[in-house]
């Protein structure tokens, strides 16, 4: 197969590479605190540059950052009256992509938007969907809501590899005995496949693993270790191809609250152990043997996920 970028292999026969964009999926585009009334965030995001801001009601809307004018960066303009100002020459955007303003009174050509991306807030992310509607629901930790966990986000910073080759660790499970040294485990027996997601359950007396993959660049787990609940999600956003942006979610029971230290050093020592080999791989799928059924079973996933490039003006 080659060596593989975040733009899969049969997303490229089917579409010229410059056009195939990133998976269709739910991204993080940035934490909830650092999105405060009235501030406008712009990001390097899925190739292109996206900017976000919240509207009169507090929602969060994120749209792509290049006026249609004279493309100038519009996270460097103004909130006024509702609108998005560009800060060049003041053409001014709704929350729904179209020009609402031209100063001079020109006539607003009907070309004249910016994308609206498909918007949610949850885990305390501010998370837009690569299409032009949401085909599926914002990823999940299994076996929590929000209202049930006390939990943190952080936001990881870039990271030099692509975001759907690291998430094959969530169910590379030789890695877990190799790597981190993990002694006991054990393999589901199958995977639950659909078109939005992988989830699989591990069961015993002593031990629990829920996980969940959403999209191609989301890994969240539901873990009971000696009678302790720990929650975990581990998020991505491409920036370009071998580039990424990395989010992390943790949690425990709200009535387990001291045991947030706990998840935090274990989610510390994975990450840490895990850094070196995504920094350095030079990712191929090689040659798969019978224990790899899983990683086979989610890189076909991975080939057949669609794709989205969002217009620019």
């Amino acid at each position: 197969m080659g060596v593989v970028s975040s733009k899969t292999s049969l997303a490229k026969a089917r579409l010229p590479e410059a056009a195939a964009g990133y998976h269709r999926a739910w991204y993080p585009v940035c934490l909830s605190r650092d999105l405060p009334a009235g501030k406008i965030v712009g990001r390097d995001l899925l190739g292109s540059r996206l900017v976000a801001y919240r509207d009169a009601a507090g929602k969060p809307v994120v749209q792509t950052a290049w006026c249609p004018h004279l493309g100038a960066d519009l996270s460097l303009g103004q909130l006024v009256d509702g609108h998005l100002r560009c800060p060049y020459h003041h053409w001014s955007f709704d929350t729904e992509g179209r020009c609402a303003r031209i100063p001079t009174g020109d006539r607003i050509p009907s070309a004249a938007r910016i994308f609206t991306y498909p918007t949610e807030e949850a885990w305390g992310l501010v998370w837009a969907f690569n299409g032009e509607q949401a085909d599926t629901a914002v990823p999940r930790l299994p076996g929590a809501d929000e209202g049930t966990i006390a939990f943190e986000t952080d936001d990881r910073g870039e990271r030099p590899w692509d975001t759907w080759i690291a998430i094959s660790n969530g169910v590379d499970f030789q890695h877990l005995r190799t790597l981190h040294g993990i002694p006991e485990v054990s393999l589901p027996e199958h995977l639950e496949v659909n078109a939005g997601g992988i989830e699989f359950r591990i069961e015993g007396p002593y031990h629990l693993q829920h996980g969940r993959i959403s999209g191609t660049n989301v890994f969240a787990q539901h873990l009971r270790m000696g009678g302790r609940d720990m929650f975990m999600l581990f998020a991505g956003t491409p920036i370009a191809p071998g580039r990424s942006t990395g989010f992390r979610v943790i949690g425990v029971p709200k009535d387990k609250a001291e045991g947030l230290a706990d998840v935090r050093a274990i989610a510390d020592r994975l990450g840490e152990e895990d850094a070196p080999v995504l920094k350095s791989i030079r990712f191929r799928r090689g040659l798969l043997t019978a224990s790899d059924r899983h990683l086979a079973r989610y890189f076909k996933y991975v080939e057949e996920f669609p794709c989205f490039a969002a217009p620019e003006g």
